[in-house]
């Protein structure tokens, strides 16, 4: 159950909010929508300050959002674990359909105030309320108050062709204590996650497309004949 958890941890703790090594500098690669391996390094909070409003403004607009994605983890030791690899749909409000390809196959979909967790090759199935899951990537995006309400936001610069923006849950419950998103002309590109422990994940995404028709089928799920629901409460 723990390289479960290893890769749903950030989704789940995104949910409410969207885990790499020891040291300021982390590198994570991905691959651009050419093919071509892009490299982001989340910058740290001395950088300059800038106009907060690119952010703020896109996820004001937001309507769906769909992207591959590749997903890498370092822990506060700088010990990296195997890259995973997948695909996400999202339509607001609270519905997303997150799905790791490699190196494990499991699903999580979110609707109606639900988050379901299916890991096909164990056979069991997790339900619980999307309200519990404080802090996933992709659950920043998932609600309707102004970003600026949920987050304290600053802009850190720009470095390697992204802008990057730091976030604050203004709360203090996330699982997390900063998450850094930057962007580019076509919105959001890479995520980076950074827990209390220090443990670092960098999301990054390629294939991107923003306001597009959604299949909502996608949401819908019914737990498959004879996996086992255990309800998360």
């Amino acid at each position: 159950m723990m390289r479960r958890r290893g890769l749903s941890g950030l989704v789940l703790g995104l949910m409410g909010w969207v885990m790499l090594g020891a040291g300021s500098w982390t590198v994570a690669y991905a691959q651009n929508e050419g093919g071509a391996d892009v490299q982001a390094f989340p910058l740290g909070s001395d950088t300059n300050p800038a106009d907060t409003r690119p952010l703020t403004e896109f996820v004001q607009k937001l309507k769906s959002f769909s992207a591959n994605f590749v997903q890498q983890q370092v822990n506060a030791r700088g010990l990296k674990q195997a890259p995973s690899y997948g695909h996400f749909v999202l339509s607001r409000p609270g519905r997303f359909f997150w799905v790791y390809e490699k190196p494990y196959v499991q699903k999580l979909i979110a609707n109606d105030g639900t988050l379901w967790v299916y890991d096909p090759d164990l056979a069991q199935v997790t339900r619980s309320s999307l309200t519990k899951d404080r802090g996933a990537p992709i659950a920043i995006f998932l609600g309707t108050k102004p970003l600026d309400s949920v987050f304290t936001i600053s802009a850190q610069g720009k470095n390697d062709g992204l802008s990057w923006f730091g976030l604050v849950d203004r709360a203090g419950q996330s699982d997390f204590s900063q998450l850094q998103v930057g962007m580019d002309d076509q919105g959001i590109k890479a995520m980076v996650f950074t827990d209390k422990l220090g443990n670092r994940t960098t999301v990054q995404f390629s294939d991107r497309k923003v306001n597009q028709p959604v299949d909502q089928k996608l949401f819908a799920f019914t737990p498959p004949p004879g996996v086992d629901v255990v309800e998360n409460r």
